[in-house]
């Protein structure tokens, strides 16, 4: 059984050979994950040298534009072996080893779906929520493998978190879309616990995968074992599981991950069912026992959840209705029972009521501003089989510093959760980014960062008083309100964004020494009194990073290419500095790195500073990005 291909001529230069290094005189099964050119580019090569039993893919929704010359090539090398695969789809591999299909463009072996269709923004990644997910067993030995498979990252729709309801713990899985932000998310491998992540990519992807937020999250989460998870806190690679292989090295860029252990060529795995071997090119052979989750080869799964509220987000004090999804591949409804807890409080149950045969609905109880509800639901199918699944909610207004709860690796604790906020602007539109809408918004309780990926709806000036909508998110360590409109469900309205008050006074900043730079103080706009620069200078175009210390400790002053601040002379004597307290760490735990970043020249102020800024003129403005830019396909 072969899945994909790589991207065209791949197939001739290092499929092929592989093929016939191992021995093989046919091929049974091709799966073609999804369409996209470095998926399927190289499948007709191989099928006009071994013509496969069968060629699986979706069918169903066209390729996209982009891969419609690869696309046709496939159809035609693979001819009438093209077969539509399903969700449940077993293939019987020989020896009581099987390959079984776990979803197809959102469609799961429950028969539940997660809607993937009816996007039009520009988050969308169509192509890679449908790619089908295989899940190979053999004996006690279980490998996933999902393609392009997205995971709500950049704004992605969700399909990792169901499909690991299914799929349970694995000792091997292939890292969705070569280890992109789109993918790999938290819940999805917390239920996974996976031994080994396998990140297959090119040394020369212009796409910068694998990214180090998704690599350093696999190799913190805990396995099966149970063992801590002991990573270096630096872009280094890891040896004790859970750890990750890649084929090729990473390109070398310090924003890539370089956490994988790189095999410079194929990667092999062997396994009897208890045990496995990984060797192959430059990697030095270890066997692994499996993790002794799962026993034996599974034909049945459990049940599926899927949650949707309405309102998003309700008014203080309004109901909200939760609809739920419950789906068991017996095609039995499962036995479903549904709770809450506010602020973290008893548990209560909610009573519900069937709509169809996959469908309930319970009704949670109104709360106060500022109230955290969570959500559980269990579904129990015939066999016994158990599913839990979590979500929840802010209710109405919610102070920003009531946001900011971490775990102990520094991510918010609820993460992904909807909240609704109110504030006044204190950086502007444009100040910190040139295309996307990347400001800040504090209130009496804190600050946060607030963006719009990928444009923006509207401008904001500081001293804007705004009431934003958004998911609760992290990059780089640092905590955001994520305003993006995904527009899920088709053809309901999304209620992400802002909503503008009136404009308003610049508010003042808070006076801070840099030893009080930490979680509490990220957000915030502050002044710091009698700074000094003890490292780096400013460039005279685009972004900087320098040293500064007040006496008190040193942290990173951010120059970004967009405040009209590179150009200017590097103060060489004490300056007062505004800006907003953010953070930059790329490693896990996510508790180091705060760093001052000013919006315009004005706010480095400071004896003799004036006249070193109106000696030079100020260069036209260009775009830097760090990790909030990113590019997918």
């Amino acid at each position: 059984m072969l899945i994909d291909g790589g991207p065209d001529g791949m197939g001739d230069s290092q499929v092929l050979p592989l093929m016939r290094s191992l021995g093989i005189t046919q091929l049974d099964y091709m799966i073609a994950s999804h369409y996209h050119v470095d998926h399927i580019g190289g499948l007709d090569e191989v099928a006009r040298v071994f013509p496969p039993g069968v060629a699986y893919d979706r069918g169903g929704i066209p390729a996209p534009s982009t891969s419609q010359t690869v696309y046709r090539q496939y159809t035609d090398a693979v001819g009438t072996a093209r077969r539509t695969i399903t969700p449940g789809t077993i293939i019987e591999l020989g020896g009581g080893a099987i390959a079984t299909c776990i979803v197809v463009a959102g469609r799961l072996i429950s028969g539940g779906e997660v809607p993937i269709l009816g996007r039009s923004d520009a988050s969308d990644q169509l192509e890679n929520s449908a790619s089908i997910g295989i899940l190979v067993q053999y004996k006690d030995f279980d490998f996933l493998v999902c393609g392009d498979l997205t995971g709500g990252g950049i704004n992605t729709t969700d399909v990792e978190t169901t499909v690991a309801q299914l799929v349970g713990d694995v000792d091997v899985v292939q890292l969705n879309h070569h280890g992109s932000r789109t993918a790999s998310n938290r819940k999805f491998l917390q239920t996974l616990r996976a031994e080994v992540g396998v990140a297959q990519m090119g040394s020369g992807n212009t796409f910068l995968h694998p990214t180090i937020e998704t690599t350093d999250r696999f190799v913190n989460t805990t396995p099966t074992s149970g063992q801590a998870p002991q990573p270096p806190d630096r872009n280094a690679a890891v040896s004790r599981v859970p750890f990750v292989l890649q084929n090729q090295p990473s390109p070398s860029l310090s924003s890539v991950s370089h956490q994988g252990l790189v095999a410079n060529g194929n990667i092999e795995m062997a396994t009897d069912g208890m045990s496995y071997t990984i060797s192959g090119g430059a990697l030095s052979p270890v066997t692994l026992p499996e993790d002794g989750a799962e026993r034996g080869v599974r034909r049945d799964f459990p049940p599926t959840i899927v949650f949707r509220t309405d309102p998003t987000i309700p008014l203080a004090g309004a109901p909200v209705d939760l609809f739920i999804q419950a789906s068991d591949d017996a095609g039995i409804p499962p036995k479903l029972s549904m709770s809450y807890t506010v602020d973290g409080g008893p548990v209560q149950a909610l009573a519900s009521q069937q709509l169809s045969e996959r469908m309930f609905k319970a009704i949670v109880p109104g709360q106060p501003d500022g109230v955290r509800v969570e959500l559980q639901a269990e579904a129990i199918d015939a066999q016994g089989q158990r599913t839990v699944a979590h979500y929840g909610y802010f209710s109405g207004t919610t102070p920003i510093a009531r946001l900011r709860i971490n775990d102990s690796l520094g991510e918010p604790v609820y993460l992904r959760f909807p909240a609704k906020i109110a504030g006044v602007v204190t950086v502007a539109t444009g100040s910190l980014a040139s295309q996307d809408n990347d400001v800040y918004v504090q209130d009496e309780t804190g600050g946060i960062n607030v963006v719009e990926s990928g444009y923006r709806s509207r401008n904001l000036s500081v001293g804007d008083r705004v009431t934003v909508i958004g998911r609760l998110n992290q990059s780089s360590g640092e905590t955001v309100l994520d305003a993006t409109d995904p527009s899920i469900y088709f053809p309901f309205e999304s209620p992400y964004g802002f909503l503008f008050g009136e404009s308003g006074p610049a508010p003042i900043p808070i006076a801070k020494r840099i030893a009080e730079l930490d979680e509490s103080a990220e957000g915030l706009l502050v002044r710091i009194e009698a700074a000094r620069i003890v490292g780096g200078s400013i460039n005279p175009t685009g972004s900087s990073n320098l040293t500064i210390t007040d006496g008190t400790g040193s942290t990173n002053l951010r120059i970004e290419s967009t405040t009209g601040i590179p150009g200017m002379a590097t103060p060489n004597q004490p300056f007062s500095l505004v800006g907003v307290v953010g953070q930059f760490d790329s490693f896990r735990p996510f508790d180091r790195f705060y760093e001052i970043r000013p919006r315009t020249r004005s706010d480095i102020i400071g004896v003799g500073v004036a006249d070193q800024m109106r000696s030079r003129p100020v260069p036209p403005r260009m775009v830097a990005f760090r990790k909030r830019g990113a590019a997918f396909h």
